[in-house]
């Protein structure tokens, strides 16, 4: 990477200029383990630019290089203290592009920060050679090819003389780099049958061949074919060799004469009068129109021909194929078969996890293969994940592994049941055994026995189970059940025993004392549902960053932070806390108000709010509130989010340390300011007594410049809702800009502080949710149904659209100044089937037609209808521009009225 800058004089030195790398290496790690890799925002490295003069020309370069892994994004950035008229641009291939922007203090110029194309995504990996052909009139043959290599680190480049480059090919020549990295030239081999480049280094190996028409081979079908992109060189080869060098050859294309300049020709004589002949049409940057149909003729052979593709951008065609297998010990591998243009980088994802992606091409080049072996018998949903310069691709399968039943026996009275988890689904047997003690069990049961439906425990578990009702006559005996499936057949036999049930009242008391036992059992086992039921609603926090692993909404995964790194930066000593009141509590935790000594400054106090578990908190609360702190240091921080202050990790319990809101919530404040809301300036002062007109009088002399100075009288304008709805959306777009999704965003969730400033927190764990009214339970969790968006509530899929739904709900809440949503309906089947239907709240009392439509593009059944947040904060900005407007008018008109009028 190189920067070039012009300026009009000769006298720069290299303190007027800087060049500086922006970090978002994840340090400590040596490879993101998503494609999301972690970000370490404003940490500018110098990479120290001096000054190299060509002729007229100061041309600044760095002396560091910058190294890049694979899947990452890198940001440079250029900065130039020079007073006189400068012209610059980037250097990146043949691409350049420079915008200056110019700092307002001292008009220093800034090359906006400049984001690298996605191509040099590939400067860690082994890319695709080109071939050039050289034509120099110096020479007397023009029979030298360049193969060039775009890679790093440094690779070794060998030339392979085989129809295809396998590694045993004995016909190949090493060739060490020389000074220029990757760039390697052979001379006289262009008469070769087969010549193939290839490069590698410790990340791989690539690579491509010399395109040829060979008259000599028999043509294969469909038509050999070489694709490339606008620009890139074109160069084919026609061969043929013939008992008599007399021959001629000519390529040609759409059965015309090739333009002259493009072509060159070369012959080498045998020691047997034969003779080889090559013909060589080379262009160095292609266009659309050379597209067609070239043919390589000859005096002496058939004509044969080839189709040169030449194509405006990439593409990634996966060939259809089967998504789910069954599979049982045998070894098995997944594998994808496709075609690209340019080469693709891809990998394969399970459970949150990557794995590196092995490519096997065919002879052409184009149809490509990569197959995953690596499973470990697992079942599960497996995801291939491909791209290129151009597009990406995503294809999923589903692997089912058999497993042969596990049986457990339980007895309960006259029943036994037998319980069998395998995959797949197990069938029943239940035998007799002959004699107590005897494995022989031959007799097969068939009365008296019930077996149930299967229940899928997870993707590749069913659980099956069978009863046998015992008869009363029955009296000593052994029985068998046996689960069948096609893994196998697993058994379970127990010794029965019911002679004498009610023969004496020794066996009457036994009898009760066996009532009184399974009667406490029973309590016990209710005790244990109600303890797991409560268990079921686990912490997580409700902020979660996603990947988009394919271009439907619902193709994501959650990030998992657990193995990420905390960065100690971030540790306060926990001495230096002194903790006030409960601000919330809940099932798994509590949000306390504390003072903390020297967060910010040494020798200041702020006041902070403190995230806590609750009191001996189990191993998987405590990774949740490391996962979720890790997260917030991951996103950074923002004015319109609860921003993370600190942490206490060590030596004791977790503490989050946040920003403090001394407002609360916005529900709360919205609320009890409904008797205090005025729509304008104007109403608050023809309304209200003197206090009011002191502060109109103090706002029209400067006194008050900020009208955020009237939350000290207790007011609330159109404005203000308008200001809040703002805000919310700023810090939601910056969310949605880290691939961050809320969850469960709602006016309870909305906090506000000093100057009506209002951010976006998190504080779930702190939220009773067992006995909050809005959160409704749906299947195994408690759900704020009211807010979330249909493709939330029916698929559960969460995304920066869901997010967008909710967002339309908060809307109302704030127009309504605090109404719960969907008032006077109940959440039941009938509310459920509203929302399906596109069913829409009308427009709050409060609510502007222009605010009321933002809401309803919100509330689109269609996800890929709803506006972005981008959107949302530019339309907020235009309303609220009308709206300040007005005020200034309100002011003016106050400003007309006489004191005395004033006073009146």
């Amino acid at each position: 990477m190189t920067a070039v800058a012009f300026t009009s004089t000769m006298t720069q030195n290299t303190s007027e200029i800087t060049c500086g790398f922006i970090s978002q290496k994840d340090e400590g790690s040596e490879a993101p383990k998503t494609s999301v890799a972690p970000k370490v925002p404003n940490i500018l490295e110098d990479l120290g630019c001096y000054l190299n003069s060509q002729g007229t020309e100061n041309i600044y370069q760095t002396i560091k290089n910058v190294e890049v892994n694979v899947f990452e994004d890198i940001e440079l950035r250029i900065t130039m203290s020079i007073s006189n008229i400068i012209s610059c641009f980037w250097f990146f291939k043949k691409s350049k592009d420079c915008k200056l922007s110019f700092d307002s203090e001292n008009s220093t110029p800034t090359a906006k920060p400049f984001s690298v194309p996605s191509v040099l995504k590939l400067l860690k990996q082994i890319t695709a050679m080109k071939l050039y052909a050289l034509q120099n009139e110096k020479r007397e043959k023009s029979d030298s090819i360049e193969c060039i290599s775009e890679s790093y680190p440094q690779p070794s480049v060998e030339w392979i003389f085989c129809k295809t480059p396998e590694k045993s090919c004995p016909y190949k020549r090493h060739e060490e780099t020389g000074e220029i990295d990757g760039i390697q030239m052979v001379q006289h081999e262009l008469f070769q049958t087969y010549i193939w480049c290839c490069a590698a280094n410790v990340l791989g190996r690539e690579c491509t061949s010399l395109f040829t028409i060979d008259l000599n081979e028999r043509q294969a079908a469909p038509l050999p074919e070489l694709l490339l992109k606008v620009g890139e060189p074109l160069l084919i080869r026609c061969r043929a060799v013939h008992h008599n060098y007399k021959f001629r050859i000519q390529l040609s294309f759409e059965n015309r004469e090739v333009e002259q300049g493009c072509c060159f020709e070369g012959l080498e004589y045998q020691t047997n009068l034969s003779a080889i002949r090559v013909q060589h049409v080379f262009v160095s940057a292609a266009e659309r129109n050379y597209s067609g149909h070239y043919t390589c003729s000859s005096t002496a052979h058939p004509n044969q021909t080839a189709l040169i593709t030449v194509l405006e951008k990439g593409f990634i065609n996966i060939t259809d194929s089967k998504e789910d297998f069954e599979i049982g010990e045998e070894e098995f591998c997944f594998e994808v078969n496709f075609t690209a243009y340019p080469p693709v980088r891809c990998m394969w994802l399970y459970s949150n996890k990557t794995f590196p992606c092995i490519q096997s091409y065919s002879v052409d080049g184009h149809s490509i293969s990569s197959k995953f072996c690596n499973h470990q018998h697992q079942s599960g949903i497996y995801v291939f994940y491909a791209e290129n310069d151009d597009t990406v691709v995503t294809k999923k399968f589903t692997l089912y592994v058999r497993r042969k039943p596990e049986i457990r026996m339980q007895l309960l009275f006259k029943q036994i049941s037998c319980v069998a988890e395998g995959y797949p689904a197990s069938s029943w047997v239940w035998r007799n055994c002959l004699e107590l003690n005897s494995s022989n069990c031959t007799e097969e049961i068939t009365e008296g026995i019930q077996n149930f439906l299967p229940e899928r425990r997870s993707l590749g578990s069913w659980i099956s189970s069978s009863t046998l009702y015992v008869k009363e006559t029955a009296t000593t005996f052994s029985v068998e059940c046996c689960a069948n499936n096609s893994a196998g057949s697993a058994c379970e036999k127990s010794f029965i025993n019911l002679s004498g049930a009610v023969s004496s009242p020794l066996d009457n008391a036994a009898f009760y004392v066996s009532v009184g036992f399974f009667l406490l059992l029973i309590a016990f086992l209710f005790v244990f549902i109600f303890l797991k039921y409560k268990k079921q609603f686990k912490y997580e926090s409700q902020w979660q960053m996603i990947q988009m692993i394919g271009p439907s909404d619902n193709e994501y995964i959650y990030i998992d932070f657990r193995e990420f790194e905390y960065d100690i930066k971030w540790e306060f000593p926990r001495e230096n806390l002194e903790f006030g009141q409960v601000l919330g509590s809940g099932a798994f935790g509590k949000v306390v108000t504390a003072t903390a000594y020297g967060i910010n400054n040494a020798g200041d106090s702020v006041q902070v709010a403190v995230k806590m578990l609750k009191e001996k908190p189990d191993a998987s609360e405590k990774d949740a509130l490391m996962s979720e702190l890790k997260m917030m240091t991951h996103i950074g921080s923002h004015e319109n989010i609860v921003n993370l202050l600190g942490a206490c990790t060590l030596s004791g319990p977790i503490y989050l340390i946040f920003e403090y809101c001394c407002y609360g919530d916005l529900l709360n404040y919205l609320r009890s300011k409904r008797e205090k809301f005025h729509w304008t300036l104007t109403d608050i002062f023809k309304q209200q007594n003197f206090r009011w007109m002191l502060f109109v009088m103090l706002l029209l002399v400067g006194e008050y410049e900020n009208v955020d100075e009237e939350e000290d009288f207790n007011v609330l304008t159109f404005e203000d809702l308008l200001c809040f709805s703002y805000q919310v959306a700023k810090g939601m777009e910056f969310l949605e800009s880290k691939s961050c999704i809320h969850r469960d965003l709602a006016a309870r969730n909305i906090l506000v502080t000093h100057g009506k400033v209002v951010k976006i927190c998190d504080f779930g764990l702190a939220r009773d949710v067992m006995n909050d009214s809005n959160y409704i339970v749906r299947g195994n969790a408690r759900l704020p149904v009211k807010w979330m968006a249909p493709e939330s509530l029916f698929e559960r899929t969460y995304t920066m659209k869901s997010d967008v739904w909710s967002y339309g709900i908060l809307l109302w809440e704030i127009f309504s100044l605090g109404v719960n949503p969907y008032p006077g309906i109940q959440v039941d089947t009938n509310f459920y089937k509203l929302i399906q239907s596109g069913f829409q709240m009308d427009q709050p009392y409060y609510a502007t037609k222009d605010v009321y439509c933002m809401m309803q593009s919100c509330w689109a059944l269609d996800s890929r209808e709803r506006p972005s947040f981008s959107h949302l904060v530019s339309s907020l900005a235009c309303q609220l521009a009308e709206a300040e407007g007005a005020v200034s008018k309100h002011k003016l008109d106050i400003a007309c009225l006489s004191p005395s009028s004033l006073l009146s």
